[in-house]
């Protein structure tokens, strides 16, 4: 069964130690209580990956764009951007051919103090079949971006790794170190 080989003897000797020593009871609930710590603390590192990037990132490719700063609203301590507070405007976008629309600007690259001014934005787009997706943000360095992209694509590994483990943890609550392990392909020599 896939992922057998990562359970080595030693890990199945420890569990079947565990399970003996705690009792099913106590063995469940501390397999539970790993999967809720393992998620509090893959959704931490996510967010604070996207805190990283939030706070220190910028578009680099795209053009010049002009933007009018309209209403914002603070969004937080938690949200898509990662922890603290965040400003979120809305902008009136002109393009350097003179086309004219509004859009909505995250991360704080504009402020309430904006409002009203005319502010320089680099403006990335990416065409998605019939849709425009277009995002705004200050200038960025090039290897800034990069070295940004990587912590974000690390604190989604964190998530996607960590998931698979409350999983784990919880599959081996539901079934019990002894059912656990010979579902994972081991053969426990006790009964359950």
């Amino acid at each position: 069964m896939f992922g057998a080989d990562l359970m080595g003897p030693d890990i199945y000797s420890r569990e079947m130690r565990l399970w003996q020593s705690l009792g099913p009871g106590r063995y469940r609930l501390r397999s539970a209580c790993l999967a809720v710590l393992l998620a509090l603390a893959s959704v931490v590192v996510f967010l604070g990956s996207m805190t990283i990037a939030s706070l220190f990132g910028g578009v680099h490719y795209g053009h010049p764009a002009r933007v009018v700063v309209g209403d914002c609203q603070q969004v937080g301590p938690i949200s898509r951007r990662g922890f603290g507070y965040w400003w979120e405007c809305d902008a009136v976008v002109t393009a350097p051919d003179g086309m004219v629309w509004t859009a909505r600007i995250h991360a704080s690259d504009v402020v309430p103090e904006d409002r009203g001014r005319s502010v320089e934005l680099r403006e990335s787009c990416h065409v998605k079949g019939d849709v425009t997706d277009c995002s705004y943000g200050r200038p960025t360095g090039y290897l800034l971006i990069v070295g940004l992209q990587l912590i974000v694509k690390l604190g989604w590994v964190a998530l996607v790794f960590g998931g698979l483990g409350v999983v784990m943890f919880l599959t081996g609550a539901l079934l019990g170190a002894p059912r656990y392990l010979r579902f994972r392909g081991r053969r426990p020599s006790t009964a359950d």
